[in-house]
């Protein structure tokens, strides 16, 4: 008899790559997030949606608060690979254009899990400091950019740390708007308000290339 045909004779879940039922936890959390309020965020709404026992949930996850800053920090990546583009970018113009249009796709994709976690940070002080922490990240590497433009004389003459500080707010802020609940604004026309902002803001009468 196959181990297969074992289990589905005892009626028992095949037993799963620990990899498999970590990130099909994480998309459930994710789903669940799309939907409702981060306070609705439990560890027995969450596994409901999996194939997986409850006690499979600690194997991977301390808690919920775990599990948040865990989807977070996927999302995170998503957006660093997209941002890197004009981080680690030599194109000025295009670079940028690029950049923000990959981050307005992640938006788009993770809008209202991207809400509900920002909404949480309003109340629940272990998600502020995590989601804080993830914005920081992008506005460090936003001013580390703005820095070594303003060396080669192709950013403007502003104080990097704020300007960026400030840059990038504005993006999250209004991105989290945009896309983080319908109807969706068109990310094209988003993309494009945010280029013009970030353009007039480090590259006035500068020549871009």
């Amino acid at each position: 008899m196959s181990a297969a045909s074992a289990s589905t004779r005892t009626g028992r879940r095949p037993r799963h790559d620990p990899r498999e039922t970590e990130c099909e936890i994480l998309d459930a959390a994710e789903q669940l997030l799309h939907e409702r309020p981060f306070r609705e965020l439990t560890v027995q709404a969450v596994m409901a949606r999996t194939g997986c026992k409850r006690p499979a949930f600690y194997v991977h996850f301390r808690d919920r608060h775990d599990l948040a800053l865990r989807v977070a920090a996927r999302i995170r990546e998503q957006l660093l690979v997209v941002a890197n583009r004009w981080f680690e970018g030599r194109e000025t113009a295009a670079d940028l254009r690029s950049a923000l249009e990959g981050v307005a796709a992640v938006y788009v994709e993770h809008g209202p899990v991207l809400r509900a976690l920002a909404d949480a940070s309003g109340s629940d002080a272990t998600v502020e400091t995590a989601y804080r922490a993830l914005v920081q990240g992008f506005i460090d590497a936003t001013a580390r950019r703005i820095r070594a433009e303003q060396a080669t004389g192709q950013a403007a003459d502003v104080d990097p740390d704020e300007t960026a500080r400030a840059l990038v707010w504005l993006n999250e802020s209004y991105l989290r708007e945009a896309f983080g609940r319908s109807p969706l604004a068109d990310p094209s026309t988003v993309v494009d308000v945010i280029e013009r902002i970030w353009t007039a803001t480090l590259y006035s009468g500068k020549m871009l290339v």
